[in-house]
């Protein structure tokens, strides 16, 4: 089998959020994604921004489609559970997955762009979580 042949799961129920003042959105319960043999949980309370496109890459990638994709890839970045590569893969496997998936054009799009700006939003989630840990 092939990655295009693998989609992510959706385990949990639909995605519910809140929008929140300054545009983010709260997860008002959990969300939980299969991919592969591994379980995604992202809590409820978890503020993402969705999919953080710049306004030009918008016209051409609906972000309805990758608002999904972009919280679980928020949470791979908080987290670290994965390497930033695999978190980026996951985030178009998770944007082609589902009823309203984006089409291929706009997953690899998205992706291209997450590889090519999120370095910055990378590194600062890691040295976040690096100062978290040397505060307990």
């Amino acid at each position: 089998m092939n990655e295009s042949d693998r989609t992510v799961l959706l385990v949990s129920g639909p995605l519910q959020t809140e929008r929140l003042p300054d545009g983010s959105r709260r997860l008002l319960r959990p969300l939980k994604v299969k991919v592969d043999e591994n379980e995604i949980t992202v809590p409820a309370d978890f503020v993402s921004d969705f999919s953080s496109l710049p306004r030009l890459n918008q016209i051409l990638i609906d972000t309805a489609r990758v608002e999904l994709a972009g919280v679980i890839h928020d949470r791979l970045y908080a987290t670290g559970q994965f390497t930033r590569c695999e978190s980026d893969t996951i985030w178009r496997r998770t944007a082609q997955s589902g009823e309203s998936h984006a089409n291929l054009l706009q997953a690899w799009l998205g992706w291209l762009l997450i590889r090519l700006g999120a370095r910055f939003a990378w590194n600062r989630a890691r040295k976040k979580s690096r100062l978290l840990r040397t505060r307990k």
